[in-house]
């Protein structure tokens, strides 16, 4: 029996590939968020790139590349649909100072090989860190296509508000530890999305990290239209729009 099974008619459609723009709001300010996805012989391949506002020219901030391979593994005597993260590269911008990381999967020793190259000694070089026990894994800046094609966002919609289980795999590690309170301590975090209902004709998921929650908002069709993580005070909508109190 294949767990993940059809995909419910309460949705339409599947989410739209292509490049998307949002506006990014933090604590710090206002920026713009590109994110672009594709799928390439079953390679799902996202890219972000965050983008300062003010002045004549856009000016990078922080940029990201995730490649996952969409198939199936075997557990037990049936397999498993399931995105593999499989590689990565980060770089963010701190004080016009570059700090770069890359990741690799290491199928062979179920491990992720991370090399860093930044201004400080403590983040630079190469480690290989073993994935824990579980059935999914997704790319932090992923989640969205990752949930998706994991048949998570489907399934948890039929659950009745029952947790579904995954792992975040920090793309930004370890320099969204320094960038963000109270997350990225390690490379692998334990995480949930649950379905929260309909909210102002979107459909609402509440994913857990950390003990963090950051609510998630799609079309029917699944397309990713909002982010609000409170706790860090991030949100991310369309240009021009903004996440009232009540979404």
């Amino acid at each position: 029996m294949l767990f993940a099974g059809c995909r419910s008619s309460f949705f339409q459609g599947e989410p739209r590939l292509g490049k998307n723009t949002y506006s990014y709001i933090d604590e710090s300010g206002s920026f713009n968020l590109i994110r672009e996805s594709k799928l390439l012989d079953q390679k799902l391949v996202t890219r972000n790139q965050m983008l300062d506002k003010t002045g004549s020219r856009a000016k990078i901030l922080e940029k990201s590349v995730m490649l996952s391979r969409v198939g199936s593994i075997q557990i037990k005597d049936s397999r498993l649909l399931t995105v593999r993260p499989e590689a990565s590269e980060y770089t963010v911008w701190i004080e016009g100072k570059k700090y770069f990381s890359r990741m690799q999967i290491n199928a062979a020793r179920k491990s992720m090989t991370l090399t860093l190259d930044s201004p400080e000694p403590k983040w630079k070089g190469t480690s290989e860190i073993p994935f824990p026990s579980g059935k999914y894994f997704c790319f932090f800046n992923q989640i969205p296509e990752c949930l998706y094609h994991n048949y998570l966002l489907s399934n948890s919609k039929n659950a009745d508000g029952k947790k579904m289980d995954f792992f975040v795999v920090w793309d930004n590690y370890p320099y969204i530890s320094d960038l963000l309170t109270a997350v990225g301590g390690k490379l692998f975090a334990p995480a949930s999305v649950k379905f929260d209902g309909e909210i102002n004709h979107l459909f609402r998921y509440i994913v857990e990290i950390e003990n963090q929650v950051i609510l998630y908002q799609f079309s029917r069709s699944f397309d990713l239209v909002k982010v609000a993580w409170i706790s860090q005070g991030i949100t991310i909508a369309p240009p021009g729009q903004e996440i009232a109190e009540d979404e």
